[in-house]
């Protein structure tokens, strides 16, 4: 590959685009297989070899909310705070109606005492989440979580 060819293609990553983006096979089932295996590493408790697995996944398709919001889950079900904040917050700008993204999110700032930032995030929640029966779970967990922060929904 010449230097202009590698300039190309670090412009292209910076510009948004993806490693998916630039093959020409299609991978969807090997990637599907290895997303599987990632979540079964994480719910076995693996969460390190899975967040390292997850990180694979999101280099190659940086567009994949999946990805993105099952690093998230992972790093925060192993304490891993800021790394889960970050996945978070991929996932929220590539779908930003995903009421579970802020109300998650709020859940790792109260756990590193950030009440203020985990207020906004419940309540970004409870707004997303509306009057909408489907996400009504996801209400009363957000609920919740301000009430942890020593502030009601009133």
């Amino acid at each position: 590959m010449t230097q202009d060819e590698s300039l190309a293609m670090l412009q292209f990553l910076r510009r948004g685009g993806a490693v998916r983006m630039l093959l020409k096979k299609d991978v969807s089932d090997e990637l599907d297989t290895l997303f599987r295996y990632a979540r079964q590493l994480s719910s076995a408790g693996d969460h390190r070899a899975a967040a390292n697995l997850l990180r694979i996944l999101t280099a190659y398709d940086d567009w994949s909310f999946d990805y993105w919001y099952q690093l998230g889950a992972t790093c925060h079900a192993a304490h891993a705070w800021s790394d889960a904040l970050y996945a978070y917050g991929r996932a929220a700008k590539i779908n930003v109606s995903a009421a579970q993204v802020p109300c998650a999110a709020g859940e790792c700032f109260l756990a590193c005492g950030e009440k203020a930032l985990a207020r906004k995030a419940f309540k970004a929640a409870m707004l997303i989440c509306g009057e909408n029966r489907s996400l009504q779970a996801i209400r009363r967990q957000a609920e919740q979580g301000l009430s942890r922060t020593g502030e009601s929904d009133g």
